[in-house]
Order: structure tokens, then C-alpha cells, then sequence
């Protein structure tokens, strides 16, 4: 699936626009603050029902206008796909080949989509809640089951804490609780399994693609942890006893807290340089960079293999500590078969590229060919 043509109506700086795009390669070039970053927002928000720089969809409009529109033409192996999407007023508009939709949520999964920005060092930088957003996010695109089952967990552990709550004031459903802690055994093993497997899959692509950006010089792998002590071997029924017991042996903590201690709400992902240094505390800036690169890559390796066809790939300011030597391998790492699009404040045409290719000028939210 790739992006033929995007229209886009009063969004950030943007007053209107449309684009036709290469099916490969495409290149947004121009200085800093003219609208290249805004472009693959307006993309990602197309294919993902949501901003990846807000939550507030009132941020995304022109200033003095009403409301933005978006429009996505896409196509894969003859079949067209339109995607719409708008905010006017606080009304959502929400279309799908013309068909009109309540929620931006429909819009999920339709065109799978891997984005990178510089933003992304805290996967690798940050605490335990941004690696859990990015499998979160990912997983949901690689394996469409995994979104019902992670929001389910979220449901239960919802009801669990409000229950526990309840308890530490003084109340006594303790047959309650246990009802709820099976429910968040039953749905939360099934999360970590579904990560488990995700970071094994992965695991080859991850360290190739690492040991590429950085000239064969190091290694890169990530590791699930979780209090339940889940075996290495991906397996439900011994992550379920796991996090039974784990629940077990914090129960009073958590009647004394008041809410759950335990889960893959809690869980982390250790990613490791050379298969000793944890990355997070002791790597480098450019190497934190380099892997959070590699995550992504692999990510767009894994989506195409479980769903047979290659996510969109955006890439932020990519090249920025890059050089051209650096640049150019890293296009031929890309995908065979994706569409990316990479924005940059430095065009340098010397760099190769086997495949259709086109490069846009960005200048105070005007885009043209260059």
C-alpha cells in the first residue's frame, strides 16, 4: 500500500496543498520551521487517527481558519483506498472510500505506517512507559488481534484499581478482586506474550540493521522484563503462573497502595549494546539515536511480514548526524517495496538511489517539486 496523492486544507501551516508522491523514495527538503515535519504529520494522522507531536486536535489547525481536512488517495495491486480526515469547530469528519465514520479510531490500521523522529531517542533514553508505548503501537499494526487484547487488559486494570481503591478505604470485596485479578492474568499474559514473540521475531533484523549504521562496530538486542519471570521461550501458561505469582507476593503492597503493581503496564524492555551495556544508561547520544532507527526499521520488517505488505515509512530529520557516506547507506538499508518519506534541511543529489524517486521543496508551507 502506498500514497499516491495527498490533499491538505488549513493544517499547521499549511493553507492548502496537494501532493502527487513517488511510490518509493521522497525527499522534503528546505530550512527548519517551513512546514517539512508538518507534511508527515499530516500523513501520519491520515493512516493512525492521531498526531504523533499532540494530543489536542485544535493544535493542527491554521491559524484564523475553522478547521483542517486532509485527504489520502492509496493504492496497492489495482485497489484504491480514499482516506479523510477533518476538524471543523470541533465537529470530526471522518471518511473511508465516502463512507462516513464517528470515530478517528476507524482509521487505524487501514494504512499501516512507521515513523521516526527525533523525538524517538526516548524510546531508548526514556523511562519504561515510552518502549512500552512503541511495541504498543507497532504490535497493534504488526498483529490486528493485539489491539483488542491490550485494550481489554486496559479495561480490567482499570476496574482492578478502582477496586483496590475501594479496598484501602475500608471496603471488603475480596471475592471481587479475585475476579479481577484472573481477568487481568487471562488478558495481560496474552500482551506479554504477544511482546515476547514480537521482540524474538525482530531480534535478527534489529541487530543487522544496528551493526549497519554503525560500520560493523556494535551489536544491538532487546530483552522483555517482567516481575512474573516469564520463561525465555515465549509460553502462555508459564507467563500466567509467573504473573499469578507475582500478584501473589505483592498483594498487600498493592491493598496497601491502592492500586496494581504487576502487569505489562509495569514491564520493561532492556535494549543492550554489545549484549552487556544497558543502552539507556551508559550509550551515547548517537548511538541512542542509531538504535532507536534500528527499532523502527525493524518494526517496518516485521509489519510487512505478518500482514504481506510494507508499512509507509516516515522519517524526521534523519540525516541530521548522518554523513553522506552514512546517508546513503542507510537508504539501501530501506525496505525493498516501501514508501518513505524523509524530510532534511540539506539536499545533496550526489546521494544514489535505485528506484523512483522524487524531492519537494519546503518553504513557509508551500511545497513544490525541486
Amino acid at each position: 500500500m502506498y500514497l499516491e496523492k495527498i490533499r491538505i486544507d488549513n493544517f499547521r501551516n499549511y493553507t492548502s496543498a496537494e501532493v502527487e508522491l513517488s511510490p518509493r523514495l521522497n525527499i522534503l527538503w528546505g530550512k527548519n520551521g517551513q512546514g517539512k515535519t508538518n507534511f508527515l504529520e499530516a500523513v501520519a494522522f491520515l493512516t493512525l487517527g492521531r498526531s504523533f507531536r499532540t494530543r489536542r486536535d485544535e493544535e493542527l489547525i491554521k491559524d484564523a481558519a475553522e478547521g483542517f481536512y486532509l485527504k489520502g488517495e492509496f493504492t496497492e495491486d489495482g485497489e484504491d483506498l480514499t482516506l479523510e480526515v477533518g476538524n471543523d469547530l470541533n465537529r470530526v469528519l471522518v471518511k473511508i472510500n465516502g463512507v462516513a465514520y464517528k470515530s478517528k479510531r476507524e482509521l487505524f490500521g487501514r494504512v499501516r505506517t512507521v515513523i521516526f523522529t527525533p523525538d524517538d531517542l526516548q524510546i531508548v533514553k526514556g523511562g519504561p512507559e515510552k518502549r512500552r508505548e512503541f511495541l504498543d503501537l507497532y504490535l497493534a499494526q504488526a498483529y490486528p488481534a493485539y489491539r483488542e487484547v491490550y485494550l481489554r487488559f486496559y479495561r480490567a486494570l482499570y476496574q482492578r484499581n478502582a477496586l483496590l481503591k475501594r479496598l484501602k478505604e475500608g471496603a471488603r470485596n475480596l471475592n471481587q478482586l479475585e475476579i479481577w485479578s484472573q481477568r487481568i492474568v487471562e488478558e495481560g499474559s496474552r500482551v506479554i506474550l504477544y511482546r515476547q514473540q514480537a521482540l524474538a521475531e525482530i531480534s535478527p533484523w534489529l541487530n543487522q540493521y544496528h551493526r549497519a549504521m554503525s560500520n560493523q562496530q556494535e551489536s544491538l538486542r532487546c530483552i522483555y522484563r517482567s516481575p512474573g519471570e516469564a520463561a525465555q521461550e515465549p509460553d502462555l501458561k508459564q507467563i500466567e503462573d509467573g504473573f499469578c505469582r507475582a500478584l501473589h507476593r505483592r498483594a498487600d503492597e498493592e491493598l496497601r497502595r491502592g492500586y496494581t503493581l504487576v502487569g505489562p503496564h509495569r514491564d520493561e524492555m532492556q535494549i543492550l549494546l554489545n549484549d552487556r551495556w544497558e543502552l539507556r544508561v551508559y550509550g551515547s547520544q548517537g548511538q541512542q539515536r542509531t538504535a532507536a532507527l534500528a527499532l523502527k526499521l525493524a518494526m517496518v520488517d516485521l509489519i510487512e511480514k505478518t500482514q504481506g505488505t510494507a508499512p509507509l515509512l516516515l522519517l524526521d530529520d534523519v540525516f541530521s548526524e548522518f554523513d553522506d557516506s552514512r546517508k546513503q547507506e542507510l537508504l539501501q538499508l530501506l525496505t525493498v517495496g516501501t514508501q518513505t518519506l524523509i524530510s532534511t534541511t540539506e539536499l545533496k543529489e550526489e546521494i544514489a538511489f535505485e528506484g523512483p524517486r522524487k524531492t519537494f521543496k519546503v518553504e513557509k508551507g508551500v511545497i513544490s517539486s525541486a
